[in-house]
């Protein structure tokens, strides 16, 4: 298996570019990748490039690559936007890993009545941190992008065109069978709204259903706000 580096500069790099501080470190004591190895370098706005690694210093340790051309990809045909509720510590980052390695292309946490917890200072560059990571393990050339926190009222006034498709997960929804075929397949843009560990309030739920929104069942159980 090839390994995926992240090269945000690469837009601008020629032939050759250095590995530095946490990312040469991830590829020579994590990945054990020594000279000579190839490996996948990508910057994370679809462009990457197969790299062979032609030098390894250790004081200070650097990552010397030599590259070939770059590809670049293009955006995913439907983008899978989740506006979701922030569960409490570490769950925040099993929800970001897992949704971006799902193929999430945005992110926008929603505040709500019952919210147990909110975007504070540095969680932005904490979560981007995971992005990289989880694009990596995924070979995903795409990072999610991350949208600063909004209300549910400015969810709600959000887009309706043709091709936004807007679900609320719910345990008394539609079957997702049932969504996707009615709704999903010809859909640009599919909104998913998360609500908090304590369920919507009345009041949200109230307004949510005089919305142009579809609630979905994701199962019979109720989930944590990162499985969902």
């Amino acid at each position: 298996m090839t390994h995926w580096l992240y090269l945000p500069e690469l837009a601008s790099t020629g032939t050759a570019a250095v590995l530095e501080d946490t990312e040469a470190a991830h590829a020579v004591r994590a990945r054990r990748l020594r000279e000579g190895d190839v490996v996948c370098v990508f910057d994370g706005a679809g462009r990457t490039a197969a790299a062979r690694i032609s030098e390894v210093i250790k004081r200070p340790l650097k990552v010397h690559l030599a590259l070939e051309a770059q590809q670049h990809w293009a955006l995913p045909e439907v983008r899978i936007h989740l506006t979701s509720a922030l569960p409490k510590g570490d769950r925040q980052t099993t929800m970001l890993d897992m949704v971006t390695q799902l193929g999430m292309t945005d992110f926008t946490p929603v505040n709500f009545e019952r919210s147990v917890s909110r975007a504070g200072t540095g969680s932005q560059d904490r979560w981007r941190r995971v992005l990289i990571e989880s694009c990596k393990q995924s070979q995903r050339p795409w990072m999610p992008l991350v949208h600063s926190s909004i209300d549910l009222a400015e969810w709600i006034s959000g887009p309706s065109d043709d091709g936004v498709v807007n679900l609320v997960a719910h345990k008394e929804g539609e079957s997702r069978s049932a969504v996707i075929e009615e709704s999903l397949v010809e859909a640009k843009q599919v909104r998913l709204l998360v609500g908090p560990e304590g369920g919507l309030s009345e009041s949200e739920f109230a307004r949510l259903h005089q919305t142009q929104t579809t609630m979905v069942s994701l199962g019979e159980g109720v989930l944590r706000v990162e499985a969902g």
